[in-house]
C-alpha cells in the first residue's frame, strides 16, 4: 500500500477505549484498502468485531454517526481526513490521516521550475497540499529555493500549515503569490485552489509524477459559473437546500440567506436533503422554481450539478447576487 493507515495507533485507540465493535469509515479512494486494513486489525485484536461502511464519505463533515448508532458500535475509525473546521462528531471517533508514501522526483521538480520560470516568470509561490501529501510541502519548498515560497496558515487548529480541504482554502487565500501550487492527485483540490484564489494554479501530482497547469480549466469553470449567476439574476423564486448530514447542517446560513433573499423581493422556500443529486432536484422542480442554492457542500454545484437545467448556486455565488458585486468571484462560502 502507498499509504500509512497507522495500524499501531488504531490498535492503541481501540484498546484504550475498550471498544468491542468498531465501524471503519473510508473515503472513496481508500475503500479498496479496507479489507487489508481489517485483516491487519483482526490479526492483533481477534475479539473485536470490525464493520466497514460502504456509504459515501466525502470528508470529515461526513462522519457516519447515524450509521454507528444504528449498528450499535462503540467507536468510529474515520480514515483519510483531519477533523472538520466547523464540526466535531459527538459520537466517539478517531481520525486517522492516512499519509501517502509517495515522493516528488527531482525530474518532476525540474519540470515544475521550468513552467514557473518560462511560462509565468514567477517569483512568489503559494504551496498547499491535501492531508495525504502535506508532509511533502517542506520537501518541495526546500527544492524551490530560487523562489519565495509561502505556506499559509489554515483556518482550523486541526489542520496543518498549507493544508486545504475541498471547501476550505484559507491556507492558499491567506497569502499573496504569483502562482499557486497544490500537491494532490486528481483535479478536485487543485481546481478548488484556483477558484478560491483566482490566480494561476499548477497541480503537482505525486501519483503520475507530472505537473499540470490547470489555470485554463479554472477559467472555463468560471465562465460556466458566471453564466449560472447571470441567469439567476432574473430569478424570482429561490429554493434553499439545507443539508441534514450532521456536519453539513448549517441552519444559521440557511436563515441568513432566507432573510437576505426575502428582503430583495424573492420568493424563498427551504427544503432538506441528505445526499443531493440531479434526480433529487428533478423530483421537486417545477415551472415556478428559478434557482437552487446548496448550503451543505459548495462543491456539489461545481462538480456534480454543474449541468443541471436551472442554476444551482454555491453560498458564495448567492452572496455575489445579494451584494450586487459580481467583480470578485467568491468561493466557496
Amino acid at each position: 500500500m502507498n499509504y500509512d493507515f497507522e495500524i499501531g495507533k488504531t490498535l492503541e485507540e481501540i484498546k484504550n477505549r475498550h471498544a468491542k465493535r468498531v465501524l471503519l469509515q473510508f473515503p472513496e479512494g481508500l475503500k479498496p484498502f479496507s479489507i487489508k486494513v481489517v485483516s491487519e486489525l483482526r490479526e492483533k485484536l481477534p475479539d473485536v468485531e470490525f464493520i466497514v461502511s460502504t456509504e459515501p464519505s466525502w470528508g470529515a463533515c461526513d462522519v457516519a454517526e447515524d450509521e454507528a448508532t444504528t449498528l450499535k458500535v462503540d467507536l468510529i475509525i474515520h480514515y483519510g481526513h483531519t477533523p472538520y473546521t466547523w464540526y466535531y462528531p459527538k459520537f466517539p471517533t478517531v481520525f486517522i490521516e492516512v499519509r501517502s508514501n509517495l515522493t516528488i522526483s527531482d525530474e518532476q521538480v525540474r519540470d515544475l521550475v521550468s513552467i514557473l520560470r518560462d511560462k509565468y516568470g514567477a517569483r512568489k509561490l503559494s504551496l498547499t497540499a491535501t492531508i495525504q501529501h502535506v508532509q511533502l510541502i517542506k520537501v518541495l519548498k526546500s527544492k524551490l529555493n530560487e523562489f519565495q515560497v509561502l505556506v499559509g496558515k489554515p483556518s482550523s487548529p486541526f489542520m496543518y500549515d498549507g493544508q486545504v480541504l475541498g471547501c476550505d482554502y484559507k491556507s492558499a487565500q491567506n497569502v499573496e503569490a504569483d502562482v499557486y501550487l497544490n500537491i494532490s492527485g486528481g483535479l478536485f483540490h487543485a481546481l478548488g485552489v484556483g477558484l478560491a484564489t483566482g490566480k494561476p494554479i499548477i497541480k503537482v501530482d505525486p501519483y503520475t509524477g507530472k505537473n499540470e497547469d490547470l489555470t485554463d480549466e479554472v477559467y472555463k469553470i468560471l465562465k460556466v459559473r458566471y453564466g449560472k449567476i447571470m441567469k439567476a439574476l432574473d430569478a424570482r423564486t429561490w429554493v434553499i437546500i439545507q443539508g441534514v448530514k450532521t456536519g453539513q447542517n448549517r441552519p444559521l446560513m440557511v436563515k441568513y440567506f432566507e432573510k437576505k433573499l426575502t428582503e430583495r423581493g424573492y420568493k424563498v422556500y427551504v427544503i432538506s436533503n441528505r445526499s443531493l443529486s440531479k434526480d433529487t432536484l428533478r423530483n421537486i422542480d417545477n415551472s415556478e422554481v428559478d434557482v437552487f442554492m446548496v448550503t451543505s457542500c459548495p462543491r456539489l454545484p461545481i462538480d456534480d450539478l454543474y449541468d443541471y437545467e436551472k442554476p444551482v448556486l454555491t453560498p458564495g455565488e448567492a452572496k455575489m447576487i445579494i451584494s450586487g458585486n459580481l467583480d470578485k468571484y467568491i468561493f466557496p462560502w
